[in-house]
């Protein structure tokens, strides 16, 4: 079965996650009242993730490894929390802020070049803050937000040290959360990580500019 092309998907995926809550809910709301009741004073989020890791040959090689034989998928959670202070016109503006940590392993198998070596993992972790643009009313709403935080993208072998080296990381994206009872949502974020470079030093590899993508489904409260 072919791979998925996440560098295609992705944008058809926000447009789902934008549309949705606003043709479900705002877009009526709108229609009949001629604007929506106001989104809460906040929201919290949890969710499970998925991060393709895409093309990391670069990286893997600076880590000492062979991409080909690094994990390409890994699974995770996200949780944030954001506050929702103005609302002009259909625009409410939200702060807050999510961490999200996901990690992948790949064992060895009888086509590698040493089937006894160790199981490798690579690993995601990042704490963004966030300003949110957010459309749509109390029983749900879409947004894009982003904002400049750090992340720690590591590569190792099970059973030994790994990097902890953090970089400079823009976050943005967009994502909906439908309401079916009154403090309880189903949500959906789809987000991207531009992970900044890092220099070589005597002690620690270096790393390369990177782009990664985590979509996160879950839950929201209020």
């Amino acid at each position: 079965m072919a791979m998925l092309n996440w560098r295609w998907l992705s944008p058809l995926i926000a447009a789902v996650i934008l549309l949705v809550p606003w043709l479900s809910t705002g877009g009526s709301a709108y229609a009949q009242e001629g604007v929506a009741r106001p989104i809460g004073r906040f929201v919290f989020d949890v969710r499970g993730s998925i991060t393709p890791f895409g093309d990391t040959t670069e990286f893997a090689a600076l880590q000492g490894f062979n991409g080909s034989v690094t994990p390409g998928l890994g699974l995770g959670f996200e949780a944030g929390a954001h506050v929702y202070p103005y609302r002009w016109r259909v625009i409410t503006f939200g702060l807050g802020g999510s961490v999200h940590a996901s990690l992948g392993d790949r064992g060895t198998n009888e086509l590698d070049t040493n089937p006894n070596g160790q199981t490798v993992r690579k690993q995601l972790v990042a704490v963004s803050p966030q300003l949110s643009f957010n459309f749509g009313g109390r029983d749900g709403w879409s947004y894009i937000s982003g904002g400049l935080g750090n992340s720690r993208l590591s590569l190792f072998a099970l059973g030994s040290d790994s990097s902890e080296r953090q970089t400079k990381t823009l976050n943005y994206g967009g994502g909906g959360r439908w309401f079916t009872r009154d403090h309880l949502a189903f949500s959906l974020d789809l987000r991207f990580y531009a992970l900044g470079p890092l220099e070589q030093t005597e002690s620690e590899p270096g790393s390369p500019r990177m782009t990664l993508m985590v979509l996160s489904i879950g839950a929201s409260f209020r």
